[in-house]
């Protein structure tokens, strides 16, 4: 029989484990890349490194398991998020069994249109549900295990400093005089564009969608700081993002920032940052003429010519053909496009650069809602919690406000990119609902108190 000493010394160890881990998830952008970086290549030692991400999702679920020995009871803090990621992988599940039964065809478009069957392998299927939703346990864990703000602030603070490194990295690219492939421009207008940095992401819209996610947070964490050495900091950390935001030339990043800074001041009800935003677009004609030009093709003659024969345009067009042959379950998860489909080599694979067109046409209008309604559910918590708080002027408040936005930011940038197929930004997305989750709860018990 265990004294209550000894639980409660188990109790503090299981919490000491718990703490490194959630650092290294903090860190998750730096980790990942040196990993590969630097055991990559090795034989089968290289081979393993892919799995490093399924290890510590189980290190973490031990460390749960452990703490909910510990305390004497199972507590997954159940939230109506919980049960959208368990309808979303149904629905998943129902997409591939509609496979198996009808045998549907996809359309290829090379050489020319026409319909060819495909199979949503269980190697497939496994993939597929593993793209899309494996991130998702990261949310179910960390929102049972997190339970301190002290642990929040220093999750947060590690991923900033992440992302200044990473955003340091890709400015330096550009500094060095890096080239990228000319694939990544390809109109005259943009002649000028000799790299889109990449830094340790590897892809210029990923690199995009990994600064939507963290620069919101910095800027807001930037306005609320009570000192001027806090405010440095921040500020600092944020305009090296911005940067390389920028230099990322993603117009999907862009907008997606842009959206999520409008949510931002909406629910902060920040005057001075509109007024400031508004100043922004009417100066940038003139302080950044190639980030406009660039954000101007896609309105031009010549960018829907290109888009419209082996571009974004005619991926959607098929994607949304696709749809409307099957309706309601669709072809099958990872039987059309992206990464998984391409990967699989099956037949007609292509990217078709949207997350949602993607699952309309893998998993019809029953698999696509369930996960729009599973992606935008805490976005809409996080505007509630934020707009019709009464503490504004604490360090949760602006968390809160900085992932919303950084949440929002990301969901408009998958209209133009299948982001969420990244591994550092779908890590990363579900982290950081959880620290919303969590963040939202303890301000409630505060107000409770």
């Amino acid at each position: 029989m265990q004294t209550q000493a000894q639980l409660g010394l188990r109790a503090q160890r299981v919490r000491d484990i718990t703490y490194y881990l959630l650092l290294i998830l903090s860190f998750f952008s730096i980790i990942n890349y040196m990993l590969r970086e630097l055991f990559g290549d090795l034989p089968l030692l290289g081979s393993l490194i892919p799995a490093w991400k399924e290890g510590l999702i189980f290190l973490l679920y031990l460390m749960f398991y452990l703490k909910s020995k510990a305390e004497g009871r199972i507590d997954w803090k159940a939230s109506r998020l919980h049960w959208l990621i368990l309808f979303t992988f149904g629905a998943t599940l129902l997409s591939a069994v509609s496979n198996w039964i009808i045998h549907p065809s996809v359309l290829k478009i090379s050489p020319t249109y026409h319909w060819v069957e495909v199979t949503a392998s269980m190697s497939i299927v496994i993939d597929g549900l593993r793209t899309l939703l494996e991130a998702s346990l990261y949310f179910l864990v960390l929102n049972a295990l997190i339970d301190d703000e002290d642990t929040i602030k220093d999750m947060v603070h590690g991923m900033i400093v992440a992302a200044t490194l990473v955003a340091a990295f890709g400015i330096y690219q550009k500094l060095a005089g890096w080239e990228t492939p000319p694939a990544w421009t390809y109109s005259e207008v943009e002649k000028g564009i000799k790299i889109r940095v990449f830094s340790s992401i590897g892809n210029p819209n990923a690199l995009g969608g990994f600064m939507v996610l963290i620069t919101p947070i910095a800027l807001a964490l930037t306005l609320w700081a009570k000192n001027w050495t806090h405010r440095i900091l921040y500020g600092s950390a944020t305009l090296l993002m911005l940067g390389c935001l920028v230099l990322t030339y993603s117009r999907g990043a862009w907008l997606g920032f842009l959206a999520g800074m409008v949510v931002y001041t909406i629910i902060t009800r920040n005057k001075w940052l509109a007024v400031v935003g508004v100043a922004g677009l009417i100066a940038a004609p003139i302080v950044a003429e190639s980030v406009v030009a660039r954000l101007t093709l896609a309105f031009t003659p010549e960018y829907w010519n290109k888009a419209s024969e082996g571009g974004r345009v005619e991926f959607w067009a098929r994607a949304l053909t696709i749809f409307k042959e099957y309706p309601v379950f669709g072809t099958g998860i990872g039987t059309v496009g992206d990464s998984v489909a391409t990967r699989h080599g099956v037949p007609g694979a292509t990217w078709i650069d949207n997350q949602y067109f993607k699952l309309l046409a893998e998993t019809g209008i029953v698999g696509t809602l369930t996960y729009v309604a599973m992606v935008f559910t805490p976005v809409i918590n996080g505007i509630k919690s934020v707009f019709g708080s009464k503490q504004r002027d604490t360090f949760l408040f602006a968390l809160n406000a900085g992932i919303v936005a950084a949440l929002f930011g990301m969901l408009v940038e998958n209209v133009t990119a299948a982001i969420f197929e990244d591994l550092n930004v779908i890590t990363h997305f579900w982290t950081l609902v959880a620290l919303l989750y969590v963040s939202i709860r303890i301000q409630s018990q505060k107000a409770k108190a």
